[in-house]
């Protein structure tokens, strides 16, 4: 599990968790934790959105977020309940996604939860032109339908995000058996990803290295031959090989992040 900042990528926690556990167990013991890190009122919790895939949407984590003063947009974990709900649908009440082969109806007779909320029933179709469905459940209750389900769509940032550092860190390629020591690799992980995310607005901001994601600052930017002297504890000379393509731009990179820091 990770929580992140999606605004610059900032990764706030990382955790590992037994193989055998269901998804839907560790949404509490995760917000839990970001409730410790950030304690916000429950005020300030109103304009907040959890959104997430069916995986946490079972009933019980839904009002647990209800509870806490969280706004929640989840699908539901229930496949047959989707089913059902659709059955009671007439054509008619369908409303398209014109940009993409999808529709979605407001749900008749859905569950009910702490607080008011509304259900939506989703249909699609596959590659294979099969129609799947799904639930989503939210609480913002001014949200017209087709809006709402796509704000739900940009939960696949994180998605997005993960992927990138799996193959510019190459997590996959370092996994361990041993719980403990996934954990210690987790860190090191997040570390290593925080760095990069850093560097976007301390050092490459109006480069053209500016949309490079973690894999190819990793393979082609920070890998570029040179040496560094230090003298008495402080970095006196970085020196990059003439002949790389990436030599010139880099110095100015790294003259910017020098001013960041106070060229110290």
């Amino acid at each position: 599990m990770r929580l992140s900042i999606p605004t610059y990528h900032e990764t706030l926690w990382s955790a590992a968790f037994p193989g055998d556990q269901q998804p839907c167990s560790l949404l509490k013991p995760t917000l839990s934790h970001l409730l410790n890190l950030l304690p916000w009122t429950p005020s300030e919790r109103t304009r907040i959105i959890v959104r997430s895939d069916a995986g946490l949407g079972t009933d019980a984590n839904i009002n647990w977020l209800l509870w806490l003063n969280f706004q929640v947009l989840m699908k539901g974990r229930s496949g047959k309940r989707a089913q059902a709900l659709a059955r009671a649908i007439s054509s008619e009440d369908w409303l398209a996604d014109d940009s993409r082969r999808r529709w979605l109806a407001v749900a008749t007779n859905p569950p009910r939860y702490g607080r008011r909320t509304v259900t939506y029933v989703l249909r699609w179709a596959t590659a294979t032109d099969q129609l799947r469905y799904g639930t989503l459940v939210s609480s913002l209750l001014d949200w017209v339908p087709l809006s709402t389900w796509r704000l739900h769509d940009g939960r696949g940032a994180i998605e997005v995000e993960i992927k990138a550092d799996k193959s510019g860190l190459l997590i996959p390629k370092r996994r361990k058996q041993c719980l403990d020591a996934q954990e210690a690799l987790i860190l090191i992980s997040d570390l290593a990803h925080n760095i990069l995310a850093w560097l976007h607005p301390w050092m490459l901001a109006d480069s053209q290295f500016v949309s490079y994601g973690p894999e190819r600052l990793v393979s082609d930017l920070l890998c570029i031959p040179g040496r560094v002297e230090i003298s008495e504890g402080r970095l006196t000379k970085v020196a990059l090989k003439a002949s790389h393509p990436y030599a010139a731009p880099m110095r100015e990179c790294l003259l910017q992040l020098l001013d960041h820091f106070g060229n110290p």
